[in-house]
């Protein structure tokens, strides 16, 4: 902004312009220091204007007192964030009480008097302890808590090429082996438990059970390991380990190589401007590095100085360089008998305050100004650069470091900085400018016709108060506005289907057709935009100082505090996730060029789980996995990969299946099952007889979840395996069933069965196949061994085929019929006779009285019934 745009700077901050026009922008120092007195009074008591109350640090309820929620004694017009980090930084144990804030500054102000040689009831204690209140400037944690020495930061440091190559080779292989060794631990850690619990759960012989060759379980688990890259020396340890009874894996699967703790390159700026090959190459590969992880910093210069004791907050003397002096000569003081460092923080803050925009010459002079001023009057090494996160909220920083302005989130620091940047501004501009940038937070004064119509078919003020719940607590509206917050009764009214409302998950608005521009509207109405520099009702000055900054600006502007203060600004530079390796690297060629000390770069990430959250999926894309089905051939069951959608497959309402009755370690069980058209199990009930009421209502609960789980696609095998040998009572023989004669459990009982049954798992019967007799029929001769109409009649349902068996079911002319002798005559040979033809039967018409089917033919005076061997005549009437 020019210089003749002050006139729109605030009326407080226009008289400190005028000043600085007339020291000619010169430091003061000597004037400065004339003052003695600042934000106290003589005789006064430095914290007597300020108003203690109780606050709650840590959680919202008040009636809360754990560790993570305590009662502090702060000034009244303390935020949040400030009272919060009042409590850590004392590092008081306050456990069940209360933190007194007054004795807590006034404790710390006298050990800074002393540690700056100063007398308790001297001007400069007193001025340290109304600073220190006024959260002008902040201590380091470790003066707060009375010690002398802070701890310093480690940091892997690499110089020159050959060090920094290897470095970068060692942040790369750290990063992909922890990625790598997370996966990978979890599936070997699944499947060597898969195959120890395959021999530990199995009840066959100790020969057996740890054979692949004879526990189908344990071939299972085997073949998945192999397939998932796991070594064939471990799986045959779970094998051995699972023989002494452990079911736990070996040790070492979590080892990961230690990433370099806050790595640092220090390398000459010519060897990254070198236009030779090598230089390119390193250049390519720290650019990639860097831009993958975010590290490591880079350092042009070899000095090395202290850690920050004080910072101090530029923005609190926004337009007052002679309090900014006279603080930082206090301050600095006792930053140098500290042995550290002043740290200067909040610079993007008062350059817009003061209505410079920061990527103007204007600014950049005038931030060097201030680096100039500041590094006169203090006694310690100025720097700049970002604070730690307890001191960034004790001082509710605006901006960390240098750092341009914005609005970065809805937080309390952004909200206060904004408030007090439009404070000189007429209320209506203040509020229209707020609300653009922050948000309504509430649907309150929004009325589109989707809401209406919402309200009209039902959403009732609860509803309407958990949704307000969800947005004042941060929450998008689109997500807002859910199942469980509008309620499925109100949801079917407005069309919506019970499988639409479970597919449509948080787009719930766009499936009652909201579109979505009416969605970002209320989204920017609840929640704003999140930037000051783009509401047209600000002056365009406001909105040039607040306009977004390049990296390459930030780079200029850290190039000219360096020139000021002969020291690293700590630049710490943060793109946004469409920057590109290339971008890093000129920047990085742009930061040796500018002669930079010192920089850190990193790169966003694009907002994964936001994008997530605005993918549609369709159905084929819920749940993608192979589902594995059972195809017999004679006695084998061969498992083939298909690819099924996670959706419900549908049951029909007429549906086969069976009961069966049995009884396990004396207690009767009722197995009933559904089948889909195909004959596949769809569904199972469980019924135990005479249990107690929570027992009983615990197994149809649990065939409930098994039915869905199979109309869902769960491979009946999956449960087969997960249930069969588990152990507890009832457990004993069973009687009842021709298959299985003895269980562990009810459900071992009941997936052998099913397995049995629905699978062709011989191996989990525990009788000869071959002499089992599942229809009750019996087992005859081989020219006995024909199922008669009768008898196949009784295999078949008749409630469920209301006597209209199909086709299909019994099939006719099945039974050898009886043929006339051949002649007598020695004219024909012994074998020569040719089969007897049976002629295509003629039906009556009329149903037989046994069985209800239409299959009567004439037999003489008689009929037959080619279904059930029935014979006789109609009766009358």
């Amino acid at each position: 902004m020019a210089t003749s745009d002050s006139h729109l700077l605030p009326a407080r901050l226009r008289g400190g312009e005028t000043a600085r026009r007339q020291q000619g922008g010169k430091k003061g120092s000597v004037h400065a220091m004339t003052i003695n007195r600042r934000l106290t009074d003589e005789g006064a008591d430095p914290l007597a204007g300020l108003e203690f109350a109780d606050h709650l640090a840590g959680n919202a309820d008040p009636d809360a007192l754990t560790p993570h929620a305590v009662k502090i004694s702060a000034p009244a017009d303390w935020p949040e964030s400030a009272v919060t980090a009042l409590g850590l930084l004392t590092g008081a144990d306050v456990s069940g009480g209360m933190l007194d804030g007054r004795k807590a500054l006034e404790s710390t102000a006298a050990s800074l008097a002393a540690l700056a040689g100063v007398k308790p009831d001297s001007i400069e204690a007193a001025e340290i302890l109304a600073s220190l209140a006024a959260r002008e400037a902040c201590p380091a944690p470790h003066l707060w808590r009375g010690e002398t020495e802070a701890d310093m930061p480690l940091e892997t440091l690499a110089s020159g090429p050959f060090e920094a190559g290897a470095l970068i080779s060692m942040i790369n292989t750290a990063a992909m082996a922890g990625a790598a060794s997370d996966v990978g631990a979890r599936i070997v850690r699944d499947r060597l438990e898969a195959v120890a619990l395959a021999c530990i759960n199995c009840d066959g012989s100790e020969g057996e059970c740890f054979d692949p060759r004879h526990n189908r379980a344990l071939a299972r688990s085997v073949r998945a390991a192999r397939r998932d890259g796991v070594p064939d020396a471990m799986i045959e340890r779970a094998i051995a380990r699972a023989r002494q009874g452990i079911d736990t894996i070996e040790d070492g699967a979590g080892f990961v190589p230690d990433m370099p703790v806050n790595p640092v390159i220090e390398i000459g700026a010519n060897l990254l401007t070198d236009t030779d090959q090598g230089a390119r190459a390193f250049l390519r590969d720290l650019a990639a590095t860097i831009w993958t992880h975010g590290q490591p910093a880079l350092r042009f210069d070899d000095a090395v100085l202290p850690e920050p004791a004080i910072v101090l907050d530029l923005s609190a003397f926004a337009g007052d360089d002679a309090a900014l002096e006279h603080a930082a000569a206090r301050w600095g003081l006792v930053a140098d008998k500290a042995e550290g460092s002043l740290l200067l923080a909040g610079l993007g803050a008062l350059l817009a305050l003061e209505g410079l925009a920061y990527d103007s010459d204007e600014g950049r002079a005038r931030a060097a100004e201030l680096a100039s001023l500041v590094r006169e009057a203090s006694a310690a090494p100025v720097i700049t650069g970002p604070a730690p996160a307890e001191i960034a909220g004790y001082l509710a920083l605006a901006t960390h470091g240098i750092d341009p302005a914005g609005i970065a989130s809805n937080s309390p620091a952004a909200r206060g900085f904004a408030q007090t940047l439009l404070a000189e501004l007429d209320a209506d501009t203040a509020n229209a400018a707020l609300a653009h940038a922050f948000g309504a937070g509430t649907l309150s004064g929004l009325n589109p016709g989707w809401l209406g119509a919402l309200k009209e078919a039902g959403l009732d003020a609860n509803a309407l108060a958990r949704i307000e719940t969800m947005i004042a607590d941060g929450a998008p509206v689109r997500h807002a506005f859910n199942r469980w917050t509008v309620g499925d009764e109100i949801a079917q009214r407005c069309g919506l289907s019970p499988e639409r409302l479970e597919q449509a998950g948080t787009r719930l608005l766009e499936a009652f057709g909201v579109s979505a521009l009416e969605i970002e509207a209320a989204e920017r109405w609840v929640h704003g935009t999140g930037e000051l520099h783009t509401c047209e009702a600000l002056p365009e000055a406001f909105r040039a100082a607040l306009a977004p900054v390049t990296p390459e600006a930030r780079l200029t502007m850290a190039a000219a505090l360096e020139s000021a203060l002969e020291a690293p600004a700590g630049l710490d530079l943060v793109l946004p996730g469409h920057a590109t390796i290339d971008d890093v690297s000129a920047l990085i060629l742009s930061a040796a060029r500018e002669g930079l000390k010192a920089v850190r770069i990193r790169r966003e990430g694009e907002a994964l789980y936001d994008l997530l959250a605005t993918i549609e999926f369709d159905s084929a894309d819920r749940g993608e996995r192979p589902v594995f089905t059972g195809e017999r051939i004679v006695e084998r069951v061969v498992e083939r990969p298909v690819e099924r959608a996670a959706s419900r497959r549908k049951l029909p309402d007429r549906r086969k299946g069976y009961i069966q009755k049995s009884t396990v370690g004396g207690h009767k069980v009722y197995l009933h099952t559904g089948e889909f058209e195909d004959g596949e199990l769809g569904e199972i009930f469980i019924d135990m007889h005479k249990e107690g009421a929570a027992f009983r209502s615990l197994m149809n609960n649990f065939a409930i979840s098994i039915s869905i789980g199979l109309q869902y696609g769960v491979p009946l095998e999956e449960y087969v395996d997960a249930y069969v040998f588990t152990r507890f009572e009832p457990a004993g023989p069973v009687e009842g069933n021709d298959s299985i004669k003895h269980a562990t459990s009810i459900l071992d009982y009941l997936f052998r069965e099913l397995g049995v049954s629905y699978l062709g798992r011989e191996d989990l019967a525990q009788t000869d196949a071959r002499k089992s007799d599942p229809g009750g029929i019996g087992n005859g001769v081989a020219s006995e061994k024909v199922i008669t109409g009768e008898e196949a009649s009784r295999l078949i349902s008749k409630g469920f085929s209301r006597g209209q068996l199909p086709d299909n079911v019994v099939m006719l002319g099945s039974q050898p019929r009886k043929t006339a002798p051949p002649p007598a005559s020695g004219s024909g040979r012994k074998g020569d006779a040719s089969p007897a033809t049976r002629p295509e039967p003629v039906y009556s018409g009329e149903p037989c009285p046994r069985c209800g089917h239409f299959t009567l033919v004439e037999a003489g005076t008689e009929l037959n019934c080619e279904a059930c061997d029935w014979s006789g005549a109609l009766p009358e009437g």
